[in-house]
């Protein structure tokens, strides 16, 4: 079982999680979604942190609930097996985002992949003259339909991957949590990271250890997305594209730093199905991101902003 989509290559220089500032810390390892996530708190008395952490837990409890594609209790996989779903609004507010970075990559962004991706890894890689007719039928964000209440797919076949923006999201409910709490200096790794009010020095590594870029940031979130995280048995990356299934990639890891984690999650592996940098150009000048490293798979490494 593949338990999540993307392979992370970040961590805070020096440490594993590391704020600026010398106070005794509290920190939380565990695992979500399938991969290693860390909380630390370096705020308040010890008792108000193991509160916080309490509540900070029962987030991310919920938050896989929600939007694990491997469980099937989950919100996510009710939708997918019954091809409609009377949405939470932890889900509606997901949702929205979704529907916002679609349009901010053109498309590029598409939770709708999900059927192409099944497909691939039941047949090991190997695209069947079915993909085309798949991509047809069954992959499109604009077949996704909702009302007020309720969110439902438009054609037979549909079904929705969240695993390029769940753990940002995710990342970003956890951050409220603590900072409802008076943690407003936490950083969060739910598979992303977001750091509040004091400062992380994060480094981005590849997926073969490869410094890329190190910087410090504060109250923003650092997403990575790699095309070799996860591949199928021809080579070919997990990362795909809704109107040509598996691709070519142009990019190996791409990371991008925005205010928030869901939005630098979905914009991180949407901008990896992107044939050059323009498009991360367009980000940067319009404000919605503030940094974004493209590693090329020919080796050249692209700083953008910053």
């Amino acid at each position: 079982m593949i338990s999540r989509r993307r392979f992370l290559a970040i961590a805070a220089a020096g440490a594993c999680i590391a704020p600026s500032t010398a106070e005794a810390q509290t920190v939380w390892r565990g695992h979500a979604f399938g991969s290693e996530i860390s909380i630390a708190l370096s705020q308040g008395i010890e008792t108000q942190r193991q509160r916080a952490l309490g509540a900070a837990l029962d987030t991310i409890r919920r938050m896989e609930n929600l939007f694990s594609l491997y469980d099937p209790t989950s919100a996510l996989s009710r939708l997918n097996r019954n091809g409609r779903l009377r949405m939470p609004p932890e889900f509606a507010r997901l949702f929205a985002q979704c529907h916002a970075i679609h349009a901010l990559t053109h498309g590029l962004f598409d939770p709708t992949v999900q059927p192409l991706f099944a497909t691939l890894k039941a047949d090991e890689g190997l695209e069947s003259g079915e993909m085309k007719a798949l991509i047809k039928q069954s992959v499109g964000w604009r077949h996704i339909q909702r009302t007020s209440q309720d969110i439902f797919f438009g054609r037979p076949g549909m079904a929705m991957t969240l695993n390029g923006i769940a753990q940002g999201f995710s990342t970003d409910r956890v951050t409220e949590t603590l900072a409802a709490h008076g943690f407003t200096e936490a950083t969060v790794n739910i598979g992303e990271y977001r750091c509040g009010d004091s400062t992380t020095r994060i480094a981005i590594t590849n997926d073969g250890g490869r410094s890329l870029h190190s910087f410090d940031l504060r109250s923003g979130a650092v997403a990575t997305s790699s095309t070799t995280g996860f591949t199928f048995a021809n080579g070919r990356g997990h990362i795909l594209s809704p109107t040509h299934g598996s691709t070519e990639p142009v990019w190996r890891t791409l990371s991008v730093v925005a205010d928030n984690a869901a939005l630098a999650d979905g914009l991180s592996t949407a901008l990896c199905l992107a044939d050059d940098e323009s498009l991360a150009e367009t980000l940067l000048q319009k404000g919605t991101i503030r940094l974004a490293v493209l590693e090329r798979t020919t080796g050249e490494v692209l700083v953008l902003g910053g």
